[in-house]
């Protein structure tokens, strides 16, 4: 009984990997960029992704995540990056003037 049930394990294992090379030896997956995803593509990618990043050290924040730190992240990036991100409530700076041309007023038809 547990000869046949060892037997049956190994078997269906290497049948399962014979049609595994069967499926990419043979020209069946898909591997042009237009062909859709081999089947559990995603899926494969994502467990070995994040099976990766679980080994990587998760060091602790070297700054505190307090309302302090908060309000001077907000100040440095009002003040350095609002400008490129164009938030409305910033002004235009001087650099980015002369950046992006102003859109031209579709409104008015010629005739």
């Amino acid at each position: 009984m547990l000869k046949g049930l060892i037997l049956g394990i190994l078997l269906g294992i290497l049948l399962v990997a014979g049609g595994v090379c069967y499926y990419f030896s043979s020209g069946r997956a898909p591997v042009a960029t237009s062909a859709p995803p081999i089947p559990f593509e995603k899926r494969l990618a994502r467990v070995a992704l994040h099976s990766y990043l679980d080994k990587l050290p998760h060091p602790a924040p070297q700054v505190p995540a307090d309302e302090a730190n908060v309000l001077a992240g907000a100040k440095v990036y009002k003040e350095q990056c609002a400008g490129a991100t164009a938030c409305p409530t910033s002004p235009r700076p001087q650099w980015r003037r002369g950046c992006i041309r102003r859109r031209r007023n579709s409104s008015k038809v010629r005739a």
